[in-house]
């Protein structure tokens, strides 16, 4: 193809500069034109997110509105043709999943002004949802007029080819990490404040069952080690946290950070000496991912995290694994990390090659151009 590839991406991830790391770097590696279309507002769990608020002076993104703002499935956008009409795009890639409403009126206007385009989606669903109408018509729509599907776990992928999805699929993650933000640079003023002592052990994430942060707080208080236990993050769980430190005699080595900006995350995990992730499965619930983990992975701080869902895969060898809802053999591993430093150092180094080999920004916009002239020469 003699001119730029012309893709058009469609997702609400991409409202936040910091999210478009992936298509930065891959317009800076190929001949692309890149248009992203975005909610112009986006009403988050926590809060309200602008897009004015996130303008951007190096990619073409237009801001629309959108109906059912902050629904991933229900919303759909304000506009007669999401751009096709005028900009032709060769590819057209909706990151929604599998049942969105707005990857369906993405699709129909895709038949309707550039019908020679290739159709590529996105989806973290890693457990069987059953899906009412219209949403299950949704679904079977928007499968059979797909090219390709990306999976961020390999749970999604399974499930796809259980639904009949015959189709290529491609498994990796929807954002990549920034190798030099998330990297090792130790902060004593913060452990000083945060009053850190022993070994750190960290965890990043929401307080609630799920996620095993409470038997992690039981683990951490058997160890006759001196430890700290730093929990960052907030939810339903918080009081019931600091009343068990109480009853077990642990609140002094307990640290409790409520959510922090994201800017801040790399500072907070190189206070850490390890980071466990020990979520487990629940009715209608798995971790898609584990983003933390490969942050601090990154930041060469040693992870530990538990058999469930896409954790081991995201680790691999290059980091520590206990089995799921094992809590002895979650305190065990604990117990092993803290008394071995030398080991910390070498699963440090280990983490941050693993990291750099597979999931920095650059290597996820490498993965998605080889999907892309994968997809142009099927």
């Amino acid at each position: 193809m003699s001119r730029p590839l012309k893709i058009l991406v469609i997702s609400h991830t991409y409202i936040t500069r910091i999210g478009r790391e992936k298509w930065r770097e891959l317009i800076r590696l190929y001949d692309i034109q890149l248009k992203i279309i975005v909610p112009s507002l986006w009403k988050d769990y926590l809060f309200t997110i602008r897009a004015g608020d996130h303008v951007d002076d190096e990619l073409d993104v237009t801001a629309l509105p959108v109906y059912f703002s902050g629904k991933e499935a229900a919303h759909f956008y304000r506009s007669a043709s999401l751009l096709m009409r005028e900009f032709q795009p060769d590819i057209l890639h909706v990151e929604e999943g599998t049942d969105a409403f707005s990857y369906f009126q993405a699709l129909v206007y895709q038949r309707l002004f550039a019908p020679e385009a290739k159709t590529l989606f996105f989806t973290w669903m890693n457990f069987e949802k059953a899906l009412n109408f219209p949403f299950s018509f949704f679904e079977r729509f928007n499968l059979v007029r797909s090219d390709a599907a990306v999976c961020g776990n390999t749970d999604a992928r399974d499930i796809l080819r259980n639904k009949g999805y015959e189709k290529p699929i491609y498994v990796m993650p929807l954002l990549g990490i920034d190798p030099v933000l998330f990297s090792k640079r130790p902060q004593p003023s913060l452990k000083s404040e945060l009053d850190l002592h022993g070994t750190v052990i960290g965890f990043i994430g929401r307080f609630v069952p799920e996620k095993g942060v409470l038997p992690l707080l039981e683990a951490a208080a058997t160890l006759e080690e001196d430890v700290t236990l730093l929990l960052i993050g907030g939810g339903t769980q918080e009081d019931v946290l600091r009343r068990r430190a109480e009853e077990l005699g642990f609140a002094d080595r307990l640290r409790i950070v409520l959510s922090i900006p994201h800017a801040e995350i790399p500072k907070y995990i190189n206070v850490m000496d390890v980071l466990v992730l020990p979520s487990y499965t629940v009715p209608h619930w798995k971790e898609q991912f584990g983003q933390v983990l490969v942050q601090a992975m990154a930041s060469e701080v040693p992870v530990l995290g538990s058999t469930h869902a896409e954790i081991p895969n995201v680790i691999g060898d290059a980091g520590f694994t206990f089995e799921e809802q094992n809590w002895e053999d979650l305190r065990d591993k604990l117990r092993m990390l803290i008394g071995d430093e030398a080991l910390r150092t070498e699963y440090g180094t280990k983490g941050r090659a693993h990291v750099l080999a597979h999931y920095t920004n650059t290597r996820i916009a490498e993965k998605t151009w080889a999907v892309y002239q994968e997809l142009l020469s099927s």
